[in-house]
């Protein structure tokens, strides 16, 4: 009897010790903003990896729940942890879902994972912060060029987000929360290029709306909309709507920034209307391309993505940006053509990251940024903070469809890589092939799809049922 209970603590101290592997790896995952079913896929992975039977997840916005329900002496076994916080970065979440690949193909040592795991969760940033700071600012330089702004209202945009950053910074290390962080920068974006207008320092006729828009269009870049999209369609509601929340609740603190600086634009005599949106010429591809590969990049090297995986992300800002022109010369509307884009970049993440190393969410959520709406925002928030709300409303309702578009489309994308794969592996030719004056050999990229390992449903539940919390 005695051996048989030192048999049984030591089984359920093993059982222990691994679901604490797989939450720490659950949180390395969910803390950088990776979607909630990829987090419950590494983390069922992991458990199964080590010997952990039937193992159950729950992840939710800010938990991560871990049972082993039955077959383990001493069962339910049940264990949680929380992540109080979420931020990207995109070095730290290539090393989480590389480390959760090798888990579930070669079952490391738990001594040598669990070293792993703590230097994951207190590493520093791959970059200084100066440089996640200029490369903000180029962020908005490329997004207010996107919108058809001059050299000298490009050169504002970016040192005007500078600024933003470095007072969010200085809130954020007092512990302001994010809402408030957001009603400053709004504030600040809007009141500095007021101010440069009423003193004559803009070029006439610019206005303050395109950089505002950029900066609108920085300040909501970081929030997890895509993840939010992506949760909801995989069935985790309650994580969908608690980070909706959290975007709600930050998109109100900019409308509250943007209104508090057009009032004061507005009672000092300085035009705060937007200005229409210019007709996209021919001509203007090439440089719409070039922004957009600018401002992927630098939303990649914002966000502490290594050089391959900001220069794929280039590419994808680059082709979302012919993608979605291509699609409003052929007649689609701005969400149609939105969707459109945010598909073609989601299809090309999946297909690239694992030949490149890089997670497909590091490409798709970077590449979007130019596709990012931010003039429809700020026109709705302009027309909200003057009294105008039917066409406030209508410009708030075409931003929310748009950012929903992106976020169906970066989605699908991965969905429907392996049928694609499959095509181009029946037309490609046989491996080895080398055709007569260059040795060229013809090869197909490896899949990299949305998971971050490939993981069957849970034990005991539906492949299409819900998996978010209290869904058992």
């Amino acid at each position: 009897m005695e051996t048989g209970s030192t048999e049984a603590r030591a089984s359920e101290a093993h059982v222990r010790r691994v679901l604490d592997v797989a939450l720490r790896l659950g949180e390395a995952l969910l803390a950088r903003q990776a979607g909630s079913a990829d987090t419950a896929d590494s983390v069922l992975a992991a458990a199964r990896a080590y010997g952990v039977p039937e193992p159950q997840v729950c992840v939710t916005g800010d938990t991560i729940t871990l049972s082993v329900p039955r077959g383990v002496p001493g069962a339910p076994v049940t264990a949680m942890w929380l992540v109080p916080s979420r931020s990207p970065d995109y070095s730290r979440l290539y090393e989480a879902t590389e480390l959760a690949q090798r888990i579930a193909a070669e079952r490391p040592p738990l001594d040598q994972v669990e070293p792993e795991l703590v230097e994951l969760a207190k590493g520093g940033h791959r970059y200084a912060r100066w440089v996640s700071t200029a490369a903000l600012a180029v962020m908005a330089a490329s997004m207010s060029l996107l919108l058809g702004a001059g050299a000298l209202v490009v050169l504002v945009a970016g040192v005007t987000t500078a600024l933003i950053d470095r007072v969010g910074r200085a809130l954020n290390a007092r512990r302001v929360p994010l809402f408030f962080q957001q009603v400053i920068g709004a504030a600040l974006a809007t009141g500095v290029t007021v101010a440069l207008d009423a003193a004559g320092r803009l070029p006439s006729g610019t206005g303050p709306s395109l950089v505002v828009a950029a900066n609108i269009a920085v300040l909501l870049s970081g929030l997890a909309t895509v993840g939010t999209v992506q949760d909801a369609i995989t069935g985790y509601l309650l994580t969908a709507t608690s980070r909706g929340v959290e975007i709600l609740l930050s998109s109100i603190g900019v409308l509250i920034g943007v209104s508090i600086a057009v009032r004061c634009g507005v009672f000092a005599g300085v035009d705060v209307r937007v200005t229409p949106e210019l007709p996209v010429a021919l001509v203007s591809v090439p440089t719409r391309m070039l922004a957009g590969a600018v401002g992927a990049g630098a939303a990649a090297i914002a966000n502490y993505a290594p050089f391959r995986a900001a220069a794929a992300a280039g590419a994808a800002g680059a082709a979302g940006s012919l993608l979605y022109l291509l699609a409003t010369v052929v007649g689609a509307n701005t969400v149609a053509a939105s969707f459109a884009a945010a598909l073609g970049i989601g299809l090309a993440g999946a297909l690239c990251a694992r030949r490149l190393r890089v997670p497909p969410l590091v490409i798709v959520m970077a590449g979007i940024f130019p596709l990012v709406p931010g003039l429809s925002l700020y026109r709705g928030f302009v027309d909200l903070s003057t009294g105008q709300y039917l066409p406030g409303m209508s410009a708030l309702v075409t931003a929310s469809g748009i950012a929903i578009a992106l976020g169906c489309g970066v989605v699908l994308g991965p969905q429907l890589a392996p049928a694609l794969r499959r095509e181009i592996g029946h037309l490609r030719p046989v491996r080895g092939v080398r055709r007569r004056g260059h040795a060229q050999v013809h090869r197909l990229p490896a899949l990299a799809g949305a998971e971050t390992v490939p993981a069957g449903p849970p034990e005991g539940g539906s492949e299409n049922g819900p998996r978010d919390g209290g869904s058992g």
